[in-house]
């Protein structure tokens, strides 16, 4: 595989026989043609989301789709909830001018569509937690049941031969993308990070299926590309002041996207799979230690698993100290270090278990910080205080 997603330029498609890749080096014409596509494609996506985002700021206010302070929610005035749907409108609109896309993945935006509608009627009218859930389950399962897909194999993560689940494994499947639609959307926290950690696992699925699979590299990168209007609104970065929010419809959507793409990436279909099971886990990892290592710590208070609170990875930094920005920077870098991880691992091929193991240990490591969250928090802030004394000292 090609260390950096501008292989799916250099190398044709590839042809399988007798469950085998081979690799055409692709002419010079071709390569050039398919830059062009690629660069058109992303222009599309970018001008797309900042249209739709200059457009629905205006309408936010009459479809309700606006976000008010509260005890958990601790921004400033009323913020829009409009950039999921602006991501997701900017990505239809490239698809659509420059994508030939197969049916599974008309069913899969279709799907997606759906479940953005379902995030913005969430945003506008507060949908019960187990509601939601519920709709989302029905999605998968027509996602699934239209595209065959399901999570039935898990490779070598035992050590030994491939570990199938054949009874259960359309119920996995759904289980596993209602987690990652719901972990990308629990860390949808502080300005820029659901955003920017969905980004960093897009950008690597496309390095991933580059070879196999070059129409979904091209996807990843078309809603990556899409995304980055919203991260520039979203956080103020000169010249834009006037915030607005992702939103369930936004977050909802970028996970239940990454979450099939994952599961599609790694199972058997018609193609090869472009990576196998456990890389798919760690390229949603971070989110998804975070949301499984916050419920397991709810359901041991008696609290529903569902029930939103203050306890997440970037709230434990702001009550250490951290601004958002810098408490922002520190997650996206873990998740860079991770989703790198994930690449390195496929590509040096390593061991299914040890990867497995390593995960296990990486959750059991995280886990452990955030059952002692706020001691951690007191111990971080008495560090910056501590150094913050030293560097005055210093300079006087």
């Amino acid at each position: 595989m090609s260390n950096n997603w501008l292989f799916c330029y250099r190398l044709g498609a590839c042809s399988h026989q007798a469950n085998k890749k081979q690799v055409v080096i692709r002419s010079e014409p071709e390569i050039s043609r398919d830059k062009t596509k690629m660069e058109t494609s992303g222009l599309v996506a970018f001008v797309g989301t900042a249209l739709a985002i200059a457009c629905l700021r205006p309408l936010s206010a009459k479809l309700q789709l606006v976000d008010l302070p509260n005890q958990r929610k601790q921004h400033v005035g009323a913020i829009p909830l409009i950039g999921g749907i602006a991501v997701c409108l900017g990505v239809y609109l490239s698809v659509f001018f420059t994508l030939p896309l197969q049916s599974s993945s008309v069913i899969m935006l279709s799907c997606a569509g759906c479940m953005m509608v379902i995030g913005a009627i969430d945003d506008a009218k507060d949908i019960s937690p187990w509601i939601r859930l519920s709709l989302q389950a029905l999605l998968i399962l027509v996602l699934c049941l239209s595209t065959n897909i399901s999570l039935h194999q898990f490779g070598g993560v035992l050590g030994g031969g491939n570990l199938t689940i054949p009874f259960v494994d359309l119920l996995v499947a759904i289980v596993a993308v209602c987690a990652a639609i719901n972990a990308y959307n629990m860390m949808d926290g502080i300005d820029g990070l659901a955003g920017s950690m969905a980004g960093i696992s897009l950008v690597g699925l496309s390095i991933l299926f580059a070879n196999t699979m070059p129409d979904m590299a091209q996807l990843c990168l078309i809603i990556t590309v899409a995304l980055v209007p919203y991260l520039l609104v979203n956080l103020n970065i000169p010249p834009f002041k006037r915030k607005i929010f992702l939103g369930d419809a936004g977050s909802m959507f970028l996970g239940f996207v990454i979450g099939y793409l994952v599961l599609f990436g790694s199972q058997h279909h018609e193609l090869e799979p472009a990576f196998r099971p456990v890389t798919a886990l760690w390229l949603i990892g971070l989110p998804l230690m975070d949301m499984v290592g916050i419920m397991i710590r709810r359901i041991r208070k008696g609290q529903s698993p569902l029930r939103p609170d203050r306890n997440h990875l970037h709230h434990i930094l702001l009550h250490a100290g951290f601004t958002s920005r810098e408490a922002l920077l520190l997650i996206v870098v873990a998740n860079l270090g991770i989703v790198f991880f994930a690449i390195f691992s496929e590509q040096a091929q390593l061991p299914e278990w040890l990867m497995m193991a390593l995960y296990l240990l990486l959750f059991a490591a995280y886990s452990y910080c955030l059952s002692h969250a706020w001691k951690l928090g007191r111990w971080v802030k008495g560090v910056k205080i501590s150094s913050a004394g030293a560097t005055r000292i210093r300079k006087d």
